[in-house]
């Protein structure tokens, strides 16, 4: 019985074309390949949401959690002088405002460049209370961001980067532009730079005023957490949010649902 292998031997006149290394040029070549095949894979995966085109627009959102319709909750993106800014605000609404007087807000001020985006600022608070106060200013040139959480400040490096949960869809709409479909990223979290992973999972479609809306799919997942958040975008509009749903471990979610939408430019 003849037995072959997937291993086929080279013939006399080609292996003798091939020269001969010695073991520090076996190593020196190994470490070469492994960097080119680094820079290939980085460079694969690159992506550039400096090159997603910016749209001022101002759209509401039904708030719900565990079946319940809380509040309202207001999302803005706008520019501001040479920056531009994301903004969302909440509101208890109906019977529910009798009774929860939280006013939360955040903001994320960041810089819009061709080859790249840059948060600048962070800020997260409460109209109705102020110890909830936190704030994060980015540092890119020395390379840290200046942490102010429940009265401490902290400095934490920068590496590449840095995106938190508004940020976050230019994110999504530059892996639309670029059709990428997952990418690993730094996510600010409570004063912190933790490590967050965007995939996209496919097309949809969301009810909005009682018409079906495509959408395409992307979820967050966050190491260490088992919260997982889905994000649907308009297939039109790569920028603007449809439906964010946030499920944590308990198997209990909430979600912002998309009532109305005013383009401004």
């Amino acid at each position: 019985m003849v037995k072959y292998t997937m291993i086929r031997p080279c013939s006399t006149i080609h292996c003798s074309l091939v020269p001969k290394l010695d073991p520090v040029q076996r190593l020196a070549q190994r470490l070469w390949l492994s960097l080119v095949l680094s820079l290939v894979l980085s460079l694969s995966v690159t992506v550039k949401a400096g090159e997603v085109p910016l749209r001022a627009f101002t759209a509401s959102y039904d708030l719900t959690t565990k079946g319940m319709n809380l509040g309202i909750a207001k999302l803005t993106l706008e520019p501001v002088k040479d920056l531009w800014r994301w903004r969302l605000t909440t509101r208890a609404r109906g019977i529910y405002s009798m009774f929860i007087n939280k006013k939360p807000y955040s903001e994320t001020t960041f810089s819009h460049n061709p080859d790249q985006v840059r948060l600048q600022q962070i800020l997260i608070s409460d109209e109705n209370n102020k110890d909830k106060y936190e704030s994060a200013s980015f540092d890119w040139n020395n390379g840290y961001m200046e942490v102010m959480r429940k009265g401490k400040p902290s400095r934490v490096p920068l590496a590449g980067g840095v995106y938190d949960y508004q940020s976050i869809h230019l994110l999504a709409a530059a892996m639309q532009l670029q059709q990428l479909e997952n990418t690993t990223l730094r996510l600010y979290q409570k004063g912190k730079l933790v490590e967050s992973r965007l995939i996209y999972r496919g097309k949809g479609s969301v009810k909005i005023d009682g018409k079906d809306t495509d959408a395409r799919i992307f979820e967050q997942t966050i190491t260490g957490s088992k919260t997982r958040i889905k994000y649907y975008y308009d297939v039109q509009n790569p920028l603007l949010p449809l439906l964010i749903e946030t499920r944590d471990a308990d198997d209990s979610s909430s979600t912002l649902k998309l009532r109305e939408v005013e383009w401004r430019s």
